[in-house]
């Protein structure tokens, strides 16, 4: 299996926001930290903007780490593989957490979660290096596919509003643009949601993908409104064509990577619609 292929369920909720007050989700995912074609200027980057973020959730899109691919997970598992080698791999798997965790440290409890990518250790209790990365943020693992309703509560008293996002690692998609945001797109075949998002391919962007009509109330309240839905590709930490150095990019003459990452602002807002009084959340994007 490419991925753990596990699905996960994820309520984060966030206490006495206030009506009006953006807030920033932030996916990042792909980082491919110990790759030797990371890009460490672009993830310092990341890193320094986030901290001017009081106002941001974090939500990890996988491949934190380079190794290991799916293939190379398959030769790890090879019983011919002496025990002390495979503890030297944990030990420097190991170390490689300890030193990501250090550089997210100042944002635990804002994490809303970590996806899992198709690049990871596996270690053998069972666990893996995204599992472990989760532990130490004290955050949630989520898996490679995860449904997550993000909750503002108790705005305006006791009233609350949320925004639902279906998030899957990703698949590759198409060279074109339309046809790397296509995949994500038909994520919207498998769920109601109203954030989209897929990494995995390195592109990076966010759309709106339209309204969808959806009934709510019920009796003499029931009514039928309009939702917007968005879809995004995460972006990347990881360049390609460096001189002198290989890559699977450079072999099968794809375009490089967009580095970086794609922020979503929700906005709870309160307004009177027909005497009734209504609960929303205005979603934008910023690239």
């Amino acid at each position: 299996m490419r991925s753990d292929g596990k699905f996960t369920l994820r309520e984060f909720v966030i206490e006495k926001w206030e009506i009006n007050r953006p807030l920033s989700l932030i996916p990042f995912g792909d980082v491919h930290r110990d790759s030797p074609a990371h890009s460490s200027s672009k993830w310092e980057e990341f890193l320094a903007y986030a901290k001017t973020k009081p106002d941001a959730v974090f939500l990890g899109m996988g491949d934190y780490f380079d190794s290991f691919s799916t293939s190379e997970r398959i030769l790890m598992s090879n019983p011919l593989i002496h025990d002390s080698s495979r503890q030297n791999f944990e030990s420097a798997a190991k170390l490689k957490i300890s030193e990501m965790s250090n550089e997210l440290m100042d944002f635990k409890g804002r994490f809303v979660g970590l996806l899992s990518g198709n690049h990871f250790v596996q270690f053998a209790d069972g666990t893996n290096s995204d599992m472990r990365l989760a532990g130490i943020l004290e955050t949630e693992y989520l898996g490679v596919c995860s449904a997550i309703r993000i909750v503002f509560r108790g705005l305006h008293g006791t009233c609350s509003v949320s925004v639902d996002v279906f998030a899957h690692h990703g698949k590759g998609g198409g060279q074109t643009a339309g046809g790397r945001l296509n995949a994500v797109e038909k994520l919207a075949q498998i769920a109601e949601a109203d954030i989209f998002l897929m990494g995995d391919n390195h592109a990076r962007g966010a759309i709106p993908i339209g309204d969808k009509l959806r009934i709510v109330g019920g009796g003499k309240n029931i009514s039928i409104r309009s939702r917007q839905s968005w879809i995004g590709r995460t972006g990347s930490f990881l360049k390609a064509y460096e001189p002198g150095e290989v890559s699977y990019v450079v072999d099968r003459a794809l375009q490089p990577s967009n580095l970086g990452w794609i922020e979503f602002i929700l906005t709870p807002r309160r307004s009177r619609d027909e005497g009734e009084d209504r609960m929303t959340v205005d979603i934008g994007s910023i690239q």
